[in-house]
Formats: C-alpha cells, structure tokens, sequence
C-alpha cells in the first residue's frame, strides 16, 4: 500500500467518523430514499454496481419506513459510506497480498 492509497483510506474514515456524528445529531439527515441514491452515488463517485453488489450480499441494507406495502426504501447513508470504506480496504490487502506473493515466488 503505497501512501496515497493510506492518504484515501484515512479520509475516508475519517468521513464516516463525520457521518456517524451526523447520524447521532441529525438522523433524518443520514437516510436517504431510494429514488435519491443514485444521483447521491455519482456525487459521492461510487460505482453502481459495487453498491448492488454490496447490497445482494446484505451488507447493505434498505430499511422501509412506513406500514404500506408500497412505501418507500431508504439507505443510511453512513452505512453506505462504512460499507464502501471496508470493501476498498480489504480491495487493498488483497492487493498487497497478490503483490506480496508475485514478489516471493520470483525470488
């Protein structure tokens, strides 16, 4: 891991750190509805397929708010954010690992 990639992963938890403080204060201002998330992905510059992926494996969850069939879907969005934070750190041992063993089978 080089240290621009440490520089990414620090930011961004240090931007979940913010959204959890967020959530705690302001909890309406941590959900969002599913209508709205995709905009909010492309703001954010997260892939729309690494959010569904996330999604079918239940690690992100929607929550519906509301007794109706038909209401609403809405995300957290710090849980997004947490969810998307690990995924790029673990992308990143992985690929220190790949590289760890590139290295030691050359040798």
């Amino acid at each position: 891991m080089d240290i621009q990639e440490l520089n990414a992963v620090i930011a961004d938890f240090v931007q979940v750190g913010y959204m959890t403080a967020i959530r705690a204060y302001e909890p309406p201002q941590d959900i969002i509805r599913q209508a709205d998330l995709k905009n909010w992905l492309k703001m954010m510059k997260v892939d729309l397929k690494k959010f569904n992926a996330l999604v079918s494996k239940e690690i992100i969850k929607p929550i519906r708010i509301g007794t109706n069939k038909n209401s609403p879907l809405y995300y957290s969005k710090t849980e997004i954010k947490q969810a998307l934070s690990a995924a790029n750190v673990s992308r990143l041992i992985a690929n220190d690992i790949i590289k760890q063993t590139i290295k030691n089978s050359q040798l």
